[in-house]
């Protein structure tokens, strides 16, 4: 019978920190933090299935097998912010996908108010980009009863970046990726508890002024059909607009979106 892989090793004094720092700003959440894991989605998953309630936080200070949309791969060398969060909603199970948007709007916003330069921006369905280079990604998945919503943000400059990337700390920020969790936790709640309440309505006002490629000529992937046309904005459901060539309006919830030069 084949040995047991090891528990990951849980960072004791991180979490003792974070819980600290968010006990004076009165917020309550309940964070695992590990050295390193495969991936904190998976951990955030397992958490979830043992009965982990909302606001339970996963973080790791690197993770050996990180992945965004569509299974990629996403770089997580240490002195990036690799982080998870339980949230098990009342909303319907047709709108869940729009926490990706509103995820992305939190991120932006934690994003704008540390950096010192450069053009945030957030690009359908799930990066936050300055100055055109992805600077953070979004990931949600739904199993059983609970919602994982994972977030990966380049904090550190780090040679394992590649050029369409960037960090914070490129654009002026303190290369510190507790100061980034705990302003993201609270812009998270925030957007988080205002979907929970009135739904997309007020995300979506925010998120317009925010997108990235709206008025301009793109061209979008979404499973076997590939359409080139102008993106338009942001629907009452998340789903982006594009008008092609013919003046047809289409609405996609999903895709892969480029700007065309």
């Amino acid at each position: 019978m084949p040995a047991l892989a090891p528990s990951p090793e849980r960072d004791h004094a991180r979490e003792n920190r974070l819980r600290a720092a968010l006990s004076a700003s009165n917020a309550n959440a309940n964070i695992l933090a590990f050295h390193a894991l495969v991936s904190t989605m998976d951990e955030a998953h397992s958490q979830a299935e043992q009965g982990a309630p909302t606001g339970t936080v996963v973080l790791a200070g690197r993770q050996t097998g990180g992945r965004g949309r569509l299974g990629r791969v996403w770089s997580s060398p240490e002195g990036g912010l690799y982080v998870s969060f339980v949230l098990r909603t009342g909303r319907a199970a047709s709108e869940i996908p729009q926490l990706a948007l509103v995820a992305g709007l939190a991120a932006a916003e934690t994003v704008r108010y540390l950096i010192h330069q450069g053009a945030i921006s957030v690009k359908w369905p799930n990066d936050v980009l300055i100055d055109d280079k992805k600077a953070a990604g979004i990931l949600i998945e739904a199993r059983g009863n609970a919602v994982i919503i994972g977030m990966g943000i380049n904090v550190k400059r780090s040679n394992g970046l590649p050029d369409t990337a960037t960090s914070l700390e490129s654009h002026g920020a303190e290369a510190d990726t507790d100061a980034v969790f705990l302003r993201l936790i609270d812009d998270l709640s925030q957007w988080a508890g205002e979907w929970e309440r009135q739904g997309f309505a007020p995300v979506r006002s925010a998120l317009r002024l925010l997108l990235n490629g709206i008025g301009h000529m793109v061209r979008l992937s979404a499973g076997s059909e590939t359409i080139e046309g102008q993106a338009m904005d942001l629907d009452e459901s998340g789903r982006l607009v594009i008008r092609q060539d013919s003046g047809l309006l289409r609405a996609f919830s999903i895709g892969e979106v480029s700007i065309l030069r």
